[in-house]
This record gives structure tokens, C-alpha cells and sequence, in this order.
């Protein structure tokens, strides 16, 4: 990326596909690049270029240009030149640095305005085509298995836990060994969920990867696209993959992952309000039998 480039992405309140790029120009590959780089130095001229037209211009084909779209989440060139033609804001820039100075009051403001930038970016980034398909997917397994080790291992198990109570068929794996013994008895009746916001852990890929070979449906939620979880999903779920400068970017990652697992529960719930509703009186039932009185 140029120097001007670079520091023209910088901002903090970066505008959508600004944001996108930037977050995603590491895993871009050399070709894919120089569309990146041309955008940024002629966004005002795309808007009237038809795709072959920029092709010709970059020395590239209109399947590269709409595979660099897809890339960073959006569904084409289209939808591309629709958030540089409107510059639509999202608030994914740096968030400030943290101070040993900082009091409490400040580092509080600062945490949480950085937490709500992660949720408001995931918002964007997430496509709804795919959540839907997600839903339908989960919805009809026989046979759920959700893995994830580390950070996203916790959030697997609260992905258990938001399905277990709405009576999904699902149990959840952070064990290497357990991930790849499970995946191999999926069928194609079932569904594996990959969470991992870099894309490149590696048991859970091999565990999707095996589950993509026994014919299950996989979804993956992650924070980076063309990383190796995606090459094994059938449908992908991006996240935020707004970082910080200080301490670690987890919480935030894990903030965005339950956004998404959130919404694809309340997703299944209201598609199929008649047959989960029950289940959920069942589980509000029982928590009774665990809390004193």
C-alpha cells in the first residue's frame, strides 16, 4: 500500500468501504491489491466506470474486480461504487490510545465507545443473504456441532447455551481431538459452525474441513475474509476485525461474535416461532429448578 494510501486510512471516522479496505488489504492478493490501490486514488472517477471498463483500466479482469468485492463483504461492483457514491460513515478508525494516565472515568468512556464501534461495524459488515441462509441451515440439522478453541472455545460454549434453550439438536467443542472425532461422524443432514476471528486456528479449521468433507453444511464466523476457515465454509459470517493498539483486541472479537450468534437464535426462533416457543417455556421452566428461592 502507498504511503499516501496508508495514511489516508488512518482516520477515525473512516467511511465504509475505506474501512474495508483497510481492514482487509493484508489478505489481499498482489492483483487484488492494485484495485485497492486504484480505488483510493480515484474514487471519484469509478463511480461512472462500468466494471469492464475499470478492468481494462487496471489491467485486470471483471472476475478479479468482483471477487476483490466479495472480499471485503460486499455482493459485487455494484453495491461497491453504491458506498463510495454515498461515502455512508461507519465508525471503524483507531480509537485513542490509552493512557497511564487515563482515570477511571476516562478509561471507561474510552472501552465502551471503542465496544460499541465493534458492534456498530459487525452491523455493517454482516450480510444479510447469508444470515438468512444460515438460519435455514441451522434450523433443518439433525445434528449441530459448533467448534472453537481459545477465546472463541468460551464462545462456542455460549453458542450451546443460546441453542440448547430454544431445544436445537447441538453440542460444542474446544478439544483438538474431540473437534476432528465429531466432525468426522457429521453427514450431510447436519451442520458444523466454525468460530474463530482470525480465520487461522488451526483445529477448528481442520475440524470444519473434515465436516466439509463428510457433506455437513458449514458455517464459520470470523473477523477476516480469504482466511483459511473460509475456504471450508459454505456460508461465512464476517465480524468486525477493528483492532487496538493496547492490551488485546479479544474482548471486542468476542463482543461481535455473540452479536452474530445472537442474531441467527432470535433469527431461528421467529422463522419458526410456532415450533420454538414451546422449547423455550420448557427451558424457563426448568432454570426455576436451579435458582433458590
Amino acid at each position: 500500500m502507498s504511503e499516501k494510501n496508508s495514511n489516508f486510512l488512518k482516520g477515525v471516522d473512516e467511511i465504509e468501504y475505506l474501512a474495508r479496505i483497510r481492514n482487509h488489504y493484508h489478505l489481499l492478493s498482489d492483483s487484488e491489491k492494485k484495485i485497492a490501490d486504484y480505488i483510493l486514488d480515484n474514487k471519484d472517477n469509478i463511480l461512472n466506470l462500468p466494471i469492464s471498463m475499470l478492468a481494462e483500466k487496471i489491467g485486470t479482469s471483471a472476475a478479479t474486480i468482483i471477487r476483490f468485492c466479495q472480499s471485503l463483504g460486499f455482493k459485487g461492483y455494484t453495491e461497491l461504487k453504491f458506498y463510495v457514491e454515498r461515502e455512508l460513515l461507519s465508525p471503524v478508525g483507531e480509537i485513542e490510545k490509552i493512557d497511564k494516565n487515563d482515570s477511571i472515568k476516562v478509561l471507561k468512556q474510552k472501552i465502551f465507545k471503542f465496544n460499541k464501534e465493534v458492534i456498530d461495524d459487525t452491523l455493517m459488515i454482516l450480510d444479510d443473504s447469508k444470515v438468512e441462509k444460515a438460519i435455514d441451515a441451522i434450523s433443518g440439522a439433525q445434528k449441530i456441532n459448533l467448534y472453537g478453541e481459545g477465546g472463541s472455545g468460551s464462545i462456542a460454549l455460549s453458542a450451546l447455551n443460546l441453542f440448547l434453550q430454544i431445544g436445537l439438536p447441538c453440542s460444542a467443542f474446544n478439544d483438538a481431538f474431540l473437534q476432528i472425532t465429531s466432525a468426522a461422524q457429521l453427514t450431510k443432514n447436519d451442520v458444523a459452525i466454525g468460530i474463530s476471528h482470525s480465520g487461522r486456528a488451526i483445529n477448528t479449521v481442520d475440524a470444519v474441513k473434515v465436516a466439509k468433507q463428510k457433506g455437513a453444511t458449514v458455517i464459520c464466523i470470523t473477523g477476516y475474509a480469504n482466511s483459511p476457515i473460509t475456504e471450508y465454509s459454505d456460508i461465512v459470517l464476517y465480524t468486525s476485525s477493528k483492532t487496538t493498539h493496547f492490551l488485546s483486541d479479544l474482548p471486542a472479537a468476542r463482543i461481535s461474535e455473540l452479536c452474530v450468534l445472537s442474531i441467527l437464535q432470535l433469527g431461528i426462533v421467529t422463522r419458526n416461532y410456532e415450533n420454538f416457543t414451546g422449547n423455550i417455556k420448557k427451558s424457563k421452566e426448568i432454570f426455576k429448578m436451579k435458582r433458590l428461592d
